[in-house]
């Protein structure tokens, strides 16, 4: 079941890094092995500026309790937050696309993955900001409208 979930007030960002593992794409050999703050910040600049086009953030080890994935073109960014132990998946999303059964023309960083366009937006600001909330949380952006599928 989908569901619209409209972004609410923001609260400070805690400081402490909640996340346990961190890759620029879906392989194992795209491993980040430095989680620090400095690294995290890194990260979110290269969102920010396109300079990564595909992360992948993990509460767990191995990525078996969640993560953060994003995958990107120069022009439209996929990304999802999964929560394993509730199984809901949260989505950015186009309003003006949520009907539509197209693929988005994203190359995937695992080479098979494919995106629904209806699933992606184009403001990497908004997905920095998501990026920085889930290393510190692990938790989906309180200040962006996400589309919420349970399963």
């Amino acid at each position: 079941m989908e569901e619209i979930v409209k972004k609410g007030p923001v609260p400070a960002m805690p400081e402490e890094i909640k996340i346990q593992g961190a890759s620029w794409g879906a392989l194992p050999s795209q491993e980040i092995h430095d989680i620090s703050p400095a690294s995290i910040r890194d990260m979110v600049e290269k969102i920010r500026t396109g300079a990564s086009r595909s992360l992948m953030l993990t509460p767990d080890e191995y990525g078996e309790e969640g993560y953060l994935m994003l995958e990107s073109s120069p022009d439209l960014i996929f990304l999802q937050v999964w929560d394993a132990e509730a199984e809901i998946a949260w989505a950015c999303f186009n309003p003006d696309l949520l009907d539509s059964d197209e693929e988005a023309p994203i190359e995937p960083s695992d080479g098979q993955s494919v995106f629904p366009l209806k699933c992606t937006m184009k403001d990497r600001e908004l997905a920095a900001k998501c990026v920085e909330w889930y290393a510190h949380t692990c938790e989906p952006y309180p200040g962006m409208d996400w589309l919420k599928e349970s399963f």
